[in-house]
């Protein structure tokens, strides 16, 4: 099946590259590439009478798994990707629900950032289902033990599983 995801920033000899950098005391073993869903929604901000400079079109994305909202800078670069089934995390929220609890983030994002009291109207305007893509790095430490640790492709960012 074909998907829409970001644009890796990292390949699989990036990440070899950099994870043997950290540490000489493991092998790698095997590297798979899995796809997480994101649903990124874009809506119109809009202040009225002497705040209405403050009006914007704002990017928020959800983890369509475990519903964690975030504001987005930038719409990102994308690729159209073939993926087979087993490779994509399934999606597991529903989507009009996503759509409309993505405000609540919008609301807080600008009254930390721009410190306003007025509420905006926020309207909806698109979203598309993205995938984000990470790969699974099956490890075995001096002591033969096996552990995980997740590559973020986009970032290079990595993180243990499980030990």
């Amino acid at each position: 099946m074909e998907i829409k995801s970001l644009k890796n920033g990292y390949k699989m000899q990036d990440a070899f590259e950099r994870l043997y950098k950290r540490s000489k005391h493991f092998t790698i073993e095997k590297m798979d590439i899995l796809f997480y869903p994101y649903l990124l929604m874009e809506f119109d901000v809009k202040y009225s009478g002497k705040l209405e400079r403050l009006s914007e079109k704002v990017l928020v994305m959800c983890d369509m798994w475990k519903g964690q909202y975030s504001m987005a800078k930038s719409r990102g670069e994308f690729v159209m990707t073939d993926a087979d089934e087993s490779m994509l995390i399934p999606v597991k929220l529903d989507k009009q629900k996503v759509i409309a609890d993505a405000p609540r983030t919008i609301y807080g994002e600008i009254q930390k950032a721009k410190r306003v009291l007025n509420i905006p109207d926020i309207e909806y305007i698109s979203d598309e289902l993205i995938y984000k893509p990470f790969f699974i790095v099956e490890c075995l430490n001096d002591d033969k033990e096996v552990f995980h640790i997740l590559f973020d492709t986009v970032t290079g960012e990595y993180s243990l599983l499980n030990a």
